[in-house]
Parts: structure tokens; C-alpha cells; sequence
């Protein structure tokens, strides 16, 4: 490897990841995609010149450009999803996707079991959900910081039994879990309890038997990186409690970069050139009128999160997460969304900037001051907006369009050298360590012992 671009949100989700992915290999000759984060609830658009779209989950969105895709230790695979989305993928002419994919065996799954819980704690919340796309995502995780090595990996997959004790353990422990809650969904729970564990064994075995598993990365010239969902969403800078299980900055990437110390990489945050978001949680800028008007044919709205909202670009987010990120250069995409002077937000009337936070405390504190945030609006030529957005960080591409020929490199990415890279504080909770499976939670009751 010689060259690494990685790729990374700078809003709630849904900046144009995909697009720009799907972009970046046919203009850089890039030939693998890895994804490093997130999991099956990305939905990541990309729209061919002659109209076909293709909604990618987990397949790495630069498929349809011919790169390929490796799938890092820190993804959360949903083998049943995966299998339709290779179906489609078939259907827009990839020979054979499977083919092109390869993951980390540590790579955590997501089973059914997973899917029902989280749907019924969302349901118990009532009034005060999170915003959970129902996917169990953070269902997977959670589990595995709970039990360790007692979650279902990429590896256990070629193990029946292994696999079949494994969903034992999880379904008797959801099913304790389940009657603390204050109200069910009698389908849901019903699903839960009537499905057995060597059922939903068979179910993933059959869905995971063309998926193949690997601790290195494919040998590739340049790869891009694919990050998912958005920095404001992210488990430890985002707004608690409206925040994923993962954490979404380009941590996890750069992990992934730390036995290639020669590599020139650069990090570049996508943005909208207006704001979006996709579910509960504070929204600053957030306009009825563009709400109501606006249509995102990629995100249509759903049981669990509603409609998307839409407001003015916001540049106190915007740069918050660009400092988070320690972005290199900005893609700006849905330029042509915008009327000739389009409205932004540079200020609050309280502030002008976000502090970082560093624990789960002043995380709060930042969502209790955005849900309070009055913001303060201007109108601004395109030019101009650009121009701001610059001020954060290099514009290297903008796109005006949905489809790969609608975008345009503006300057090459710059590259950051070893000497450059974010620095690890071995003290950081966030540290590589914490994320290593041997180094997580241990289980309450381990698999071995119940078979003994």
C-alpha cells in the first residue's frame, strides 16, 4: 500500500459518503475499499450515469467502480442482510460479489436475537427513544462489551456448535433482560422467545458460507477507506444519549494504517452544503419549510427514525467535527440543492464554538447546549459558502449531482507522513487496546463453562 484516503462524516450521517467513495477510485485508481467502521445500518447511495441506484450496507460503495472490499476488525456484519445486498449488486452486472469481499474474522455479528432486543428497548422508551434504526447495532455491541468473548465473531461462523452455544447464551440472557422492561411488543418478544438457537444458527451458516475471512488486508496500491454514519453521532464526541455504539471518527482506520508507517494517507471530511439528520437528537438548524420540501430519494423515512429533517449548513458542527476529525481537506457534495444565495449558520447567539469533550458528562452538557442553541442566520452566494467551508479545511471536491460524473477533484488531497499522524495515548480509554476482542469485557458465564 502506498497511498490511503479515509474517508469520514462531518455531520449527523447521510453527507454523500457513498457517492464520494464510488467517486474516488475511478478518479484516483484506487482498487480497494475498506470499510472501518459502523455496520449493516449504513445506507450509502450510489446512482450509475444511466439511473440504477444501488443502497450500500455493507458491501464497500466502491464495488460498482471495481475495487474491492475488505471489511475491518471493527465492523458489524449482518450476514442475512448481506446476502440481498449481493443479489442487487448481481443484478447491476458485478459478477460475482462475494468474490470481492473479505473480512476480519473478529469482526462482530449481528444475529436476530440482537435485531428483537433492540427494537423492544427502543419501543419501551416511549416518548424518549434515541432514534435507533431498529438494525441492532448497538444491540451487537453492547453485548460484546458486556460478555467479551462470548459475542458471535466472523470466525465462529464455520462452527455450529460453537455458534448454536453462543446465540444460547445471548437469547437466555435477552430474555431476562426483556422482562425489565416497562412495555413490550408482544410480536417482538413472541419472535424472541420462539426462535431457537440452532435455528438462527442454520440461518447464519447459510447466509455467511460464501464469506471469507482474513487478518490482513488485500495487497492494493491505494486504498480508500469508508467511514460510516457521521462524527456527530460518534460514542465518544457525539451528543449523549443521541449518539451511535461506535465510534465513527477515524480511529479505527488509523489502526488499521499503524503497520503501514510509509504510507501517505490523508483524511477527508464529507459534508453536505446543508445540514441533515436522520432520527431524535438536538438539530440546530433544523427547517420545517426545507423539511417539508426537500426529498432524499437514498433515505426515506422509516418506523424508527422518522423523516429526514433538513436545515441551513452549520458551520459551528461543521467545524467542531473537522477539529475532532484533524481533517486534511473538505468534499463538498448537494451543491446543487441550493437556491443562488443559500442560508448558513456561522454563530449561536451563545457561542461561537464546541469544546471536545472528554467524558460521558460533557457530552451531555454539549447536548443540553444545542438543544438550547439559537442560531444565527445569513445569506451568502455559493461562492461565499464555499469560501467558509474553506476556512475549515482545502476544498478538494464538490459535487453537483448524485452520480460520479456530477463530482469534480478539486486539488489532489494533501498528505499527512508518519511523523503526523495522530498520536495514541496509551492511557486514552479510546486506545487500540480497549477494542482488541482479547482485551474486552469478560463474559458473566462463559461458553465453556456451560459445556462443561
Amino acid at each position: 500500500m502506498k497511498n490511503a484516503i479515509i474517508t469520514v462524516g462531518l455531520g449527523f450521517g447521510d453527507e454523500g459518503k457513498g457517492a464520494t467513495v464510488d467517486f474516488l477510485p475511478r478518479t484516483l485508481h484506487a482498487d480497494l475499499v475498506v470499510r472501518y467502521s459502523g455496520g449493516g445500518q449504513a445506507g450509502h447511495n450510489v446512482e450509475l450515469a444511466d439511473g440504477r441506484r444501488h443502497t450500500f450496507s455493507q458491501f464497500g460503495a466502491g464495488t460498482l467502480a471495481g475495487a474491492g472490499t475488505y471489511l475491518g476488525p471493527r465492523m458489524i456484519i449482518s450476514p442475512t442482510t448481506m446476502v440481498p445486498e449481493a443479489d442487487h449488486l448481481r443484478s447491476l452486472g458485478v459478477q460475482d460479489p462475494w468474490a470481492t469481499l473479505t473480512a476480519h474474522p473478529d469482526c462482530l455479528i449481528t444475529t436476530g436475537y440482537h435485531i428483537w432486543m433492540n427494537r423492544l428497548r427502543e419501543i419501551a422508551r416511549g416518548t424518549g427513544r434515541h432514534g435507533s434504526c431498529g438494525l441492532g447495532i448497538g444491540e451487537t455491541r453492547s453485548y460484546w462489551l458486556r460478555y467479551g468473548l462470548d459475542a458471535v465473531f466472523a470466525k465462529d461462523l464455520s462452527d455450529h456448535d460453537t455458534l448454536t452455544m453462543k446465540l444460547a447464551l445471548i437469547r437466555d440472557r435477552f430474555l431476562i433482560e426483556m422482562q425489565e422492561l416497562t412495555r413490550l411488543d408482544s410480536d417482538l418478544s413472541q419472535q424472541m422467545r420462539g426462535t431457537m438457537p440452532a435455528q438462527e444458527a442454520d440461518v447464519l451458516q447459510i447466509a455467511a458460507q460464501r464469506l471469507t475471512t482474513s487478518r490482513t488486508l488485500p495487497k492494493s496500491n491505494t486504498v480508500i477507506f469508508e467511514g460510516a454514519q457521521g462524527t456527530l453521532l460518534d460514542e465518544w464526541k457525539g451528543f449523549h444519549p443521541f449518539t451511535t455504539w461506535s465510534t465513527v471518527t477515524p480511529q479505527h482506520a488509523w489502526e488499521l494504517l499503524a503497520v503501514y508507517p510509509e504510507v501517505r494517507t490523508s483524511v477527508i471530511g464529507i459534508t453536505r452544503a446543508y445540514a441533515t439528520r436522520h432520527g431524535e437528537g438536538p438539530f440546530p438548524t433544523a427547517c420545517a419549510r426545507m423539511s417539508s420540501t426537500m426529498v432524499d430519494p437514498g433515505n426515506p423515512g422509516n418506523d424508527w427514525q422518522g423523516n429526514m429533517r433538513f436545515g441551513p449548513l452549520d458551520m459551528v458542527l461543521t467545524e467542531y467535527a473537522a477539529r475532532v476529525c484533524r481533517i486534511d481537506g473538505i468534499f463538498v457534495s448537494g451543491l446543487d440543492q441550493l437556491p443562488a444565495a443559500p442560508r448558513i449558520v456561522t454563530e449561536y447567539q451563545q457561542f461561537s464554538r464546541l469544546v471536545e469533550p472528554s467524558c460521558l458528562e460533557q457530552q451531555q452538557q454539549l447536548t443540553t447546549q444545542l438543544v438550547t442553541a439559537v442560531p444565527i442566520e445569513r445569506r451568502l452566494a455559493i461562492d461565499e459558502l464555499l469560501g467558509i467551508l474553506a476556512e475549515v479545511a482545502p476544498i478538494v471536491g464538490t459535487a453537483h449531482g448524485a452520480t460520479a460524473g456530477d463530482r469534480e477533484l478539486v486539488s489532489p488531497p494533501g498528505c499527512r507522513q508518519d511523523v503526523n499522524r495522530p498520536p495514541r495515548d496509551p492511557d486514552d480509554a479510546r486506545s487500540t487496546d480497549l477494542y482488541a476482542p482479547e482485551r474486552s469485557p469478560g463474559p458473566l458465564l462463559s461458553c465453556s463453562a456451560i459445556a462443561n
